[in-house]
């Protein structure tokens, strides 16, 4: 048997109704206009001034790496990867490899267990998060990006703020001291 076609009652258009609507939307967009609590940041002429706990960028001291690749294997994103490089063994004199850690940032999702895992902290965060790139290569660093901390394009010519919350207007903008850590 067919199935049975079944008309829908569509309800009657109401030029009053529709224009009421818009009308509404309009109101709530000028509101959202003219209120002067909006929490926009004028980027790059202000930024959010981070806590130096902030789990930003991760840097190397290569000095300090003893290639256990503990980094590496913990890494979910895979984004930690170990290379071998040849270098001259202190006490002998020989050459000999030694693995070190180089990282895509394409994948990194800044979880930091690489730094917690490191056993001799050679990986540590950096209160950076807004470095621009022009392609996705120039995200995955190599050893000798990857033991250079980036610096913030709007650090050198922003003023640094952050937002706290205020009972009777939400989140409010306050400048922050460069000094001070706040």
């Amino acid at each position: 048997m067919p199935p049975r076609f079944a008309e829908k009652k569509v309800p009657p258009y109401s030029f009053a109704k529709a224009v009421g609507s818009n009308l509404s939307l309009l109101a709530l967009g000028l509101k959202y206009f003219v209120n002067p609590n909006r929490i926009t940041l004028d980027y790059p002429k202000e930024y959010i001034k981070l806590r130096d706990t902030y789990r930003g960028f991760i840097i190397l001291k290569k000095a300090k790496c003893i290639g256990c690749e503990s980094c590496a294997r913990i890494c979910p994103a895979a984004a930690m990867k170990m290379i071998k490089l040849q270098i001259k063994d202190p006490k002998t004199g020989k050459p000999k490899l030694k693995k070190y850690p180089v990282i895509n940032y394409q994948r990194c999702i800044f979880c930091g267990y690489c730094v917690d895992v490191c056993p001799v902290e050679a990986l540590y965060h950096i209160p950076v998060h807004d470095v621009v790139y022009m392609n996705l290569e120039e995200m995955k660093w190599n050893l000798e990006q990857f033991q250079v901390e980036p610096k913030s394009p709007a650090v050198g010519e922003g003023a640094p703020v952050r937002y706290v919350f205020d009972p009777e207007r939400g989140l409010v903008k306050v400048r922050v001291e460069e000094g001070g850590g706040k």
